[in-house]
């Protein structure tokens, strides 16, 4: 392996021996901030802005809902980056992810945070332990919560799931709002303004349509110490449709950025006077190579079969920022069978050629500069290299 990489770094113009990635985690660019190592717009950011508290307002969003709902489409159009990964397959968002948005005083932290799922889904998709307990923890750090619900899902739509309503009244003195995602996809206005009245139980009235469709926290221990409590919050919960409580109702098409700046603005006027968590121009607080693993994970979800890329190990081997500021990547597609390995790479390596044209673009939108990119397809028990592709050949 290290012979190996050793001719992929001479084949994409670097001189460097083979240096273990681990070693590698402070990153150079000029986009990163260091200790913190966020990603951030630009590195001449002004410190008087940051450290000027005064005037400074922060708003911490914990953004829930179903696997699929949208919710890191929609805080990726509010943020205007592609932060969050997201997939037309369910559990793209593994671990909660901070989004910052920051307008004039105004900060906008945004948890997003992996949909809802239940034991068996986490065996299923061997997903992380703690996946169950991450939109728990969202929701205590929060100031208030945003349920994103899929309207385009017709055997779902006329209810809120029961694993969202479950953590409504665990919380009934949270802050939220409803955000009806994918209106794009229903013809009917009138219709949606009764599902907006219906998963309100038709107490709410405060509904924002975009134009071109104009006309006290209480701690979960709680429950989980009582099993008499917890039997009567399972009955309230499946006899519920909607929740009262929800501040306003937004119906947006984030796919289409429809009605992202009416949740934008809702939300700055939500804030409350408080120092910044980050400085002005950062836009998340994941590490940037964790941000290049997520964004690969993502895209093997879209171009892989059933639950093939849910069994797939991507790791960064190599990552460095040239004098230039363009970034060379090396990454490890660890495969556990000759079978995944051929579903992979496709016929004489075509697909996972096309994979890495597919990441190595929405990587230089991601980071605003030339991204090369190379992709490794290993056996996992042997580490033995059986493909390799970039995303810039022909």
């Amino acid at each position: 392996m290290a012979k190996y990489l050793n001719t992929v770094f001479q084949s994409i113009g670097l001189k460097s021996t083979v240096i273990p990635y681990r070693t590698h985690l402070l990153l150079k660019c000029n986009y990163s901030l260091n200790p913190e190592q966020c990603h951030s717009k630009n590195n001449n950011q002004n410190e008087n802005d940051f450290n000027s508290k005064r005037s400074q307002r922060l708003l911490k969003i914990a953004i829930i809902g179903v696997p699929n709902a949208g919710k890191s489409s929609i805080i990726n159009s509010i943020v205007q980056r592609n932060i969050c990964p997201y997939s037309c397959k369910v559990h793209t968002t593994r671990s909660s992810v901070r989004a910052v948005r920051t307008v004039d005083n105004t900060q906008l932290v945004f948890l997003d945070t992996p949909g809802l799922v239940d034991s068996t889904e986490i065996t299923k998709y061997n997903l992380e332990k703690t996946f169950a307990n991450d939109s728990v923890n969202s929701i205590e750090e929060a100031d208030i919560i945003g349920v994103i619900h899929d309207v385009s899902n017709r055997f779902t739509r006329s209810r809120l799931d029961p694993k969202v309503l479950r953590l409504l009244h665990i919380y009934p003195n949270k802050d939220s709002f409803l955000v009806l995602n994918k209106i794009d996809l229903l013809k009917s206005k009138s219709y949606l303004l009764d599902l907006a009245r219906s998963l309100t139980c038709y107490k709410h009235h405060n509904i924002h349509i975009p134009e071109p469709y104009s006309m006290k926290s209480e701690k979960i221990r709680t429950y989980e110490s009582s099993k008499i409590q917890e039997r009567k919050l399972e009955k309230t919960v499946k006899q519920s449709i909607g929740w009262e409580n929800f501040k306003d109702v937004f119906m947006v098409s984030a796919i289409h950025s429809l009605g992202s700046s009416d949740i934008e603005d809702y939300l700055v006027q939500k804030s409350k006077p408080s120092p910044w968590m980050f400085p002005k121009d950062v836009l998340t607080d994941k590490e940037d190579y964790k941000l290049v693993v997520h964004m690969i994970e993502s895209i093997l979800y879209d171009f892989l079969p059933n639950e093939v890329p849910y069994n797939l190990e991507v790791e960064m081997e190599y990552y460095e920022v040239s004098q230039e500021g363009s970034i060379h990547i090396v990454v490890l597609i660890h495969c556990d069978t000759p079978r995944i390995e051929k579903l992979v790479m496709g016929k004489k390596g075509s697909r996972i050629k096309n994979i890495a044209k597919k990441c190595e673009q929405h990587l230089r939108n991601l980071f605003l500069t030339d991204v090369f990119l190379k992709m490794v397809v290993t056996d996992k028990p042997k580490y033995s290299v059986k493909h390799m592709a970039d995303g810039h050949s022909q």
